[in-house]
């Protein structure tokens, strides 16, 4: 009989524990792609475009990147405050251009939102890495709308494109999944950190002492 309600407390701690473990906050880095060629040549340079309407929001995300950038050895700048976007407008590809020539930058680094909820981001095929950034911004406009974080079952991915501004082709992309977060700071936060880290493994950050 102990014995039994041993079982019977053990199965209930682990039953919990399962529960717990799946509705839990998790973000990882789930596929990646690097044009090998590049692999090994640090960025110097770069303009942070993150494709979302609120434009509080997109602020936030582009300064962690810089930050992150700058503490890495890289100039950046945020896109924000030089491309404000309208909601329901684009960037022009003449704009973008007129800004990369004013700062010089040698990369475009663009982050966008790919999915929401386990049917869109959790059963999705593989991404869609674009071989040139106006079509990887482009295919960005589907998803705009920054995810409401708050309580839990808030699932949502997002894509970053790091790309050459002279020959306008991709040098690194990858999809972050995020599921669960605390709140938009940490998801942020979450993000920037992964693809600072994959950046920085392929040998495309310079070398810190």
């Amino acid at each position: 009989m102990k014995y039994r309600k041993f079982v019977t407390r053990l199965f209930i701690v682990a039953f919990f524990f399962a529960i717990a473990a799946c509705s839990g906050s998790s973000a990882q880095i789930i596929q990646t792609h690097l044009e090998a060629p590049r692999a090994g040549q640090p960025i110097k340079n770069a303009l942070i475009i993150a494709i979302i309407d609120d434009q509080e929001i997109r602020a936030i995300l582009e300064k962690h990147f810089v930050d992150w950038l700058h503490v890495k050895g890289v100039e950046a700048n945020a896109s924000v405050g030089r491309l404000p976007v309208v909601s329901g407008t684009k960037l022009e590809k003449e704009e973008i251009i007129d800004v990369v020539n004013r700062n010089e930058n040698d990369t475009i680094l663009i982050t966008r939102l790919v999915g929401y909820g386990e049917t869109e981001v959790f059963s999705r095929g593989r991404a869609q890495f674009f071989y040139n950034y106006y079509g990887f911004y482009n295919y960005g406009l589907v998803y705009v709308s920054w995810p409401s974080i708050y309580g839990e079952k808030v699932q949502f991915s997002l894509e970053t494109g790091l790309y050459d501004v002279k020959t306008e082709s991709l040098i690194w992309a990858g999809e972050t999944r995020l599921k669960n977060p605390e709140n938009t700071g940490k998801a942020i936060g979450q993000v920037v950190e992964m693809v600072m880290t994959e950046l920085e493994k392929n040998g495309l950050l310079p070398q810190t002492p």
